[in-house]
């Protein structure tokens, strides 16, 4: 079984024990992640607002699409492309990625930030 795993139909992300809404696409206008399977390299997590230990940082996440309404921003890369999870922010979808639409994202990317060495396997149903 994937470590993450995306249910377009239900609309959410299920990974370490927890599920959290998430959206992918926008429609009539972006089609959602391919389904399909999906690996993260090591070290693809990346932080746009603040800096956090073992992560990289790159200020585009701090743009308003990759940011919780908390105001953090970040992005996991899934490995091709521009795709990746991140934030649901700013107008609501995303352009093929998948985005979390909880008010705060805190606790699916503290539980990312403890694998972040590892490789992670991905499932889009």
């Amino acid at each position: 079984m994937a470590d993450l795993v995306f249910n377009k139909s239900k609309g959410t992300l299920t990974a370490f024990g927890k599920t959290w809404p998430a959206v992918s696409g926008i429609a009539g206008k972006y089609q959602p992640l391919p389904t399909g399977p999906y690996s993260v390299p090591p070290g693809s997590l990346m932080t746009g607002t603040e800096q956090v230990e073992g992560v990289g940082f790159n200020s585009k996440y701090a743009f308003p699409a990759y940011k919780a309404r908390t105001g953090f921003g970040w992005f996991l890369w899934l490995g091709q492309g521009n795709l990746g999870i991140h934030p649901d922010g700013n107008v609501p979808g995303t352009q093929g990625c998948i985005g979390i639409t909880s008010i705060n994202t805190r606790g699916l990317f503290e539980e990312l930030r403890k694998r972040n060495g590892q490789s992670l396997s991905v499932s889009v149903e």
